[in-house]
């Protein structure tokens, strides 16, 4: 079976981590996006070139090179891609390609944060106090952010009344100053809870962790599962929350791998290795939870990929 991750960009780890579930079984790992000059199609064992997920051609194009290079799991990466593809779940489906996207339902829970926020409540979890459209916070200071939004584009601390922005597309919450978490967090194809790592975020630089360590948060764990599997997500979903002695505040679900879930899966997640496991129809093993190394530290840095012009050109 072929993997195909999409969106590529600079993601050699997850590249790489797929790479180490497919080979042994005589797979490959093709990575797509849309210009040549991204690192991860040279860690992958094949680039393809596809269009925007926004152009009408996208989803044509990608059905095409599955057909043509017998990928059995497409991999997004990118919020922007999720809709398009979660439309053309039962298209691909139908060729025998598992796709790692929720449905348009569930995706839209996850993209609208204040929609987010209603879940949880409804779950009875937590999230950071937040005031309705239109009301003004009694206390500063306030956190605001992007109702729709990812990466932590436009989110903000703002400490004064006359600084705060309006805008019916934002969302403001209570300033939380607990220690933020990720959770990475493994579902079936189906929709069932796995297992799940937490990792704690020591640095963020651009909405992304650059240090980060594993912890075992069996509380903060366990609600990330409900949580995951209430709004029906498959695959690998990232959680955000903030966790102390005061209990877990849930902040927002990112449907897909995140920067750094490769801490999670060298911890023991395998998620690579699970995911194919499920695709090839192993669900058993798949669902069998896996030994967490704890107290793992990630430190990010930088690595450059020199290739010659001839090699770009060829892709």
């Amino acid at each position: 079976m072929n993997v195909l991750i999409l969106s590529a960009a600079a993601k050699v780890l997850l590249v790489q981590a797929f790479q180490a579930a497919a080979h042994p079984l005589g797979g490959r790992v093709l990575a797509a996006d849309l210009a040549r000059d991204n690192a991860a199609l040279f860690a992958a064992d094949q680039a393809l070139i596809l269009p925007r997920s926004d152009d009408p051609s996208f989803v044509d194009a990608l059905a095409q090179a599955c057909a043509q290079h017998a990928i059995g799991l497409v991999v997004p990466t990118r919020d922007g891609e999720l809709a398009v593809l979660s439309a053309a779940l039962k298209r691909l489906a139908a060729q025998g390609v598992t796709v790692l996207a929720p449905s348009l339902d569930a995706l839209a829970v996850c993209r609208d944060k204040r929609r987010f926020t209603q879940a949880c409540r409804d779950l009875g979890l937590a999230t950071p106090r937040t005031f309705a459209p239109g009301e003004t916070p009694d206390r500063f200071p306030v956190f605001v952010r992007p109702v729709d939004g990812a990466g932590g584009a436009g989110a903000r601390r703002i400490d004064h009344p006359a600084d705060l922005p309006t805008g019916k597309d934002l969302l403001i919450q209570a300033l939380d100053s607990g220690p933020e978490y990720t959770v990475d967090v493994l579902m079936s194809l189906a929709g069932a809870p796995l297992q799940a790592v937490a990792r704690r975020r020591l640095q963020v630089q651009g909405g992304e962790a650059t240090k980060s360590r594993t912890e075992d948060v069996p509380t903060l764990t366990d609600q990330a599962l409900k949580l995951c599997a209430a709004l029906d997500l498959v695959g690998h979903n990232v959680v955000q929350a903030f966790h102390d002695h005061a209990g877990t505040r849930f902040i927002e679900i990112n449907p897909r791998f995140g920067g750094a879930s490769n801490l999670s899966i060298q911890a023991g997640l395998a998620s690579p290795e699970r995911l194919l496991q499920m695709a090839r129809g192993q669900d058993a093993e798949a669902a069998r939870s896996r030994p967490i190394a704890y107290g793992l530290t990630m430190l990010r840095y930088a690595q450059d990929r020199i290739v010659t012009d001839a090699e770009l050109g060829a892709l």
